[in-house]
């Protein structure tokens, strides 16, 4: 649902998933399109359609996934939705337009417009303290107090995946950093305005959403709250076979549990047709067709750049619930969804009035769709101005690893064990031991070796310039010839008892290991910086949000382990 280290990076890089296996989703072969079109009969439109769906059709093979649905919007009309592949793999059933896809995120714009909305009534100002709206609430702070503000734009200073409701009363919530300083993408922040309007709305926030939202668009065929008794509407959706690994291209997916969720963060399931109906609202800045949402003044609140967030983007910034944005040129407001098993991306172009939406039935990482609808955008502004339609972005073979060779070289551990990459064209292999393992791009100087020994961590290159001085691997790490620095590190002693496995059941989060690399603990592949000797501060930036708590240590490990308060218990492998 998020962005930054919290419930979506978990998943990225292997802290996430779990349950049983049930159905591998196998490569799509045909061309898997069901498309409906509605509104705009613009025939200039047909030939962007068309080389959208081809793109589609190729993005959805070269990423390994099942299906993706899709709404195209202008302020005037929607002028398609589109669904593409299965609803069911192991039927083969398509996917039909009033499947519901789990928006993510996306839910957070509907949350600050619903209280901007308050704001209009005078029953909410954002700069007023929350604890004078919650008096519950338990903050351990030194800074001046949070206001809804604060919460609308990430700027809190609260944990990203903390515990709405601590389960002990000495262990409150905290702030990193003065309210208003720094963007950190924060679900806690979006779960506590959901129970901020239902205390000034006085309903649950379901019907809070249903009512101010959803009953002024037309948007008849969502759902704003995510249970069991819906489950037969959504198409049938997956995740990564294991879950304490990252997955690389092509990895197995197999059938995600059912979840059910009713927070601020990310409760909304919709269909392509009512985020149609959503998108026109944006264009419109507040209006729908049943009158206006928000006001002008409260859409204005709403798209305002109030902080940087480069999360989003170089040149990003945060407005009420959703990323202001410039592409091409123009402004777009724009936000990523990422639930346990879908992943979705909206994107709303105010400067050309187009919008798409698009989302796919399957979790792979930090994936979003973002590609479908900036591509789709393009192609909507070229056709309706006569220019010639781009070209589709390059085809992403992750398996292609530009300038190789100069990755190449040997490595050596401290304890004299050997690894080296090797580069054969734009390929680039790993051997250790006398075996030769081709790598796959994971990110920025960071690549996969899926189904081989390797395939528990990521791969991670230490750069001197633009010299490969390092490799790590979990905890393991090797020098390269250009190595200058130390090779050997003191460490306290207690931190060896937190080296391990741990696991939490939920599907948000699921296993997740702890490992000691030269002088550093690191979990989820984040560093581990002391603040006391059981408590930890995550990441090197002084100003995160999250903790890392270790407890109850018994023979000489600890058997929990305690991210933002969310448990997690020792296992062994």
């Amino acid at each position: 649902m998020s962005e930054g280290l919290s419930r979506r990076e978990l998943l990225s890089w292997g802290v996430g998933a779990g349950f049983a296996a049930l159905a591998r989703v196998p490569a799509l072969d045909a061309e898997p399109i069901v498309a409906t079109t509605a509104g705009d009969a613009d025939p200039r439109l047909t030939p962007a359609f068309a080389a959208l769906d081809a793109f589609v059709v190729r993005h959805l093979k070269e990423q390994g996934l099942p299906g993706l649905t899709h709404a195209l919007a202008s302020r005037e009309c929607t002028l398609r939705t589109a669904t593409y592949g299965m609803r069911d793999v192991k039927t083969h059933e398509p996917l039909r337009a009033e499947d519901l896809f789990e928006i993510g995120s996306i839910s957070k714009s509907f949350v600050a417009l619903c209280a901007l909305q308050l704001r209009e009534e005078g029953k909410l100002d954002v700069d007023r303290p929350l604890r004078e709206y919650l008096p519950w609430l338990r903050i351990e702070s030194g800074y001046a107090p949070i206001t809804p503000h604060h919460l609308l734009t990430h700027s809190s200073g609260l944990p990203g995946s903390g515990v709405t409701f601590p389960l002990s009363e000495t262990r409150p919530l905290w702030t990193a950093h003065a309210p208003g300083a720094v963007f950190h993408y924060c679900n806690l922040g979006y779960d506590l305005l959901g129970v901020l309007l239902e205390t000034l709305d006085g309903r649950p926030l379901r019907e809070v959403l249903r009512s101010r939202v959803f009953a002024r668009l037309g948007m008849d065929a969502s759902e704003p709250i995510l249970v069991n008794a819906m489950r037969h509407r959504l198409p049938t959706s997956y995740w990564p076979l294991q879950d304490d690994r990252p997955l690389g291209r092509g990895g197995t997916l197999v059938e995600a549990p059912h979840i059910t969720f009713d927070g601020g963060a990310g409760c909304i399931s919709s269909t392509p047709g009512d985020m149609a109906l959503y998108l026109r609202m944006l264009l419109n800045r507040g209006r729908g067709p049943k009158g206006r949402v928000v006001s002008e003044e409260s859409f204005a609140l709403f798209s305002k750049r109030w902080i940087d967030a480069p999360s989003f983007g170089k040149g990003a910034s945060y407005g009420y619930g959703i990323a202001v944005v410039e592409n091409d040129g123009h402004t777009v407001l724009r936000h990523t969804g990422g639930m346990v098993s879908f992943s979705s991306a909206l994107h709303a172009d105010l400067d050309a009035s187009l919008g798409s939406f698009a989302s796919v039935h399957a979790s792979t990482g930090g994936y979003r769709p973002n590609a479908v609808g900036l591509h789709a955008l393009a192609l909507l502004r070229a056709a309706r101005e006569g220019r010639p339609l781009p070209e589709a972005p390059p085809p992403d073979d992750a398996w292609r690893i530009e300038k190789a060779a100069a990755l190449a070289g040997a490595f050596a551990a401290p304890d004299g064990r050997r690894l080296a990459l090797e580069a054969e064209g734009e390929s680039l292999w790993l051997r250790a031991d006398g075996e030769r393992i081709r790598l796959q791009r994971g990110g920025p100087d960071r690549f996969l070796a899926p189904g081989s020994r390797f395939g528990l961590f990521p791969l991670e290159l230490v750069r001197d310039g633009e010299a490969v001085v390092e490799l790590h691997w979990g905890g393991e790490w090797y020098a390269g010839e250009a190595y200058k620095g130390p090779r050997q590190f003191d460490v306290p002693a207690a931190w060896r008892a937190f080296v391990g496995t741990y696991r939490n059941d939920s599907p948000w989060y699921g296993t997740g290991r702890v490992v000691l690399r030269k002088d550093r603990l690191l979990f989820a592949g984040e560093p581990l910086v002391p603040l006391t000797g059981e408590v930890f501060h995550v990441g090197e930036d002084a100003t995160g949000t999250e903790r890392v708590r270790f407890s109850d240590v018994v023979g000489g490990r600890a058997m929990r382990l305690f991210f933002s308060e969310t448990e997690f218990r020792r296992v062994d492998e």
